[in-house]
């Protein structure tokens, strides 16, 4: 099903349009700057994609847009290393207790944050993804969004949700939900896409999170985010550009979402390869997404 919908931030009808891929309109509200998807699908139709491929394949599906991961489970590693690094700034504003992890995926930041002394419990809407949690960890994985789970309130010391706000029908509920479900002075941590970044604004329709359409329906700014949270009642302590680790081939095979041509990406690809450098890890900013740390206000 196709809906249109008003600005999830200020509730206005009032948009100019910012670009177009394959069959998706990207629009920005005139009132508060808020980007979004708009017509686009509903809750079932946008679910339907989180499947077992959706952590294994090439992302291209046709033309511009794309989406999922290349080999989400086999990039496990670099993956709890990024986690640990957000982990330590997490553990700046809130004491270990327990945590709630939004879109928690195969549990991989779980593990590692008990394996660090917190109480974890995780949701996920893909069946796959909390299936394996469950079964490779052992952990307390729910499946379903998080509304829908009517979780107790002030149950958690901390929440977090990387990558996931800007897949969410209504953010501004979810974060009403988030913040219920805190504890007085509660530590919410998001990251997603930053529409505001210097390498948004130069790629345009060429930038990778753009080109999510499929799964993304929101892009925020650090300023559309943060009045979002002070909307809803969150208190910003800290924004800043997320890091990532990677392995230097897969990340040198990335560069062909950003390129017309592909020829000379698979060239340094091979040469990479070839030297033996593909599985050299690496440390990458590329000040794409941001990074924010918020208490619940009472």
């Amino acid at each position: 099903m196709i809906e249109r919908v008003r600005c999830n931030l200020c509730g206005a009808d009032n948009t100019a349009p910012v670009m177009e891929i394959d069959d998706f309109h990207i629009v920005r509200c005139r009132q508060c700057g808020l980007v979004y998807v708009n017509p686009r699908y509903g809750e079932d139709a946008l679910h339907e994609i989180y499947t077992e491929s959706y952590y294994d394949h090439d992302g291209i599906t046709n033309g511009l847009e794309f989406y999922g991961y290349d080999d989400y489970l086999r990039d496990e590693e670099n993956i709890k290393i990024t986690f640990a690094k957000r982990l330590k700034t997490l553990e700046r504003y809130a004491a270990k207790g327990r945590l709630l992890d939004v879109g928690c995926a195969t549990g991989f930041f779980l593990d590692l944050a008990r394996g660090q002394g917190w109480d974890v419990v995780g949701t996920e809407v893909s069946n796959f993804a909390a299936r394996y949690a469950r079964e490779r960890f052992g952990l307390d994985v729910r499946v379903g969004t998080l509304r829908d789970l009517s979780l107790p309130d002030e149950a958690f010391d901390v929440v977090t949700t990387w990558d996931v706000i800007e897949h969410v029908l209504d953010p501004m509920a979810e974060l009403q939900e988030m913040r219920r479900i805190l504890r007085d002075d509660g530590i919410l941590s998001i990251i997603t896409p930053n529409a505001g970044s210097l390498v948004a604004r130069l790629l345009g329709r060429r930038w990778e999170e753009f080109r999510r359409v499929r799964e993304h329906v929101y892009f925020f700014s650090g300023s559309t985010l943060t009045q979002m949270l002070q909307k809803v009642g969150f208190e910003v302590l800290r924004a800043e550009s997320a890091d990532k680790v990677f392995y230097l081939g897969p990340a040198v095979k990335r560069l062909k979402y950003y390129t017309w041509d592909g020829a000379i990406t698979n060239a340094a690809a091979r040469w990479v390869y070839r030297l033996g450098l593909a599985r050299k890890r690496i440390n990458i900013n590329p000040f794409t997404k941001i990074a924010v740390y918020a208490r619940k206000q009472s």
